[in-house]
């Protein structure tokens, strides 16, 4: 965190999983702007569920923070067959900024599915932002 707030931008690893028992766990990495509580973004997952589509699925995504709450749609690149319809994530980040936990849904073909998910920032991403930043440069976080 810095001394104005809560900023989600950086690195973070995660998982999501495909049910409340831990099966199908799904890691990713994705990189966060947060400007203000509006947050963007990418993520790069590896390809589980869409077999034309290669190894590796990237998305974009776009949201809001308010507090320590987040809401964040993800919508695949290139729309890959069964990954047409975004996933919505809501979760609570923790404390110290550098932990996200909550849950994924999505509605698609007439389902409903869902399921929990963690982020853990990268340590040193946010830093390298703000150090850039206080020496007037432009920093870019990959």
């Amino acid at each position: 965190m810095r001394a104005g707030g809560l900023d989600l931008s950086g690195d973070w690893t995660g998982v999501y999983d495909y049910g409340q028992d831990g099966d199908g766990s799904v890691p990713f990495a994705a990189t966060l702007f947060d400007v203000g509580g509006v947050i963007w973004g990418t993520t790069l997952e590896p390809n589980t569920f869409a077999p034309d589509a290669g190894a590796e699925l990237e998305a974009e995504i776009s949201g809001s923070r308010s507090g320590h709450e987040v809401h964040f749609r993800k919508a695949y690149l290139g729309r890959p067959r069964h990954g047409e319809d975004p996933v919505h994530y809501t979760g609570h980040v923790s404390a110290d900024g550098n932990r996200i936990e909550g849950n994924w849904t999505i509605r698609a073909l007439g389902l409903f599915l869902s399921g929990p998910f963690v982020m853990n920032r990268i340590k040193g991403t946010a830093a390298r932002a703000r150090l850039g930043a206080r020496a007037g440069e432009t920093v870019e976080v990959f």
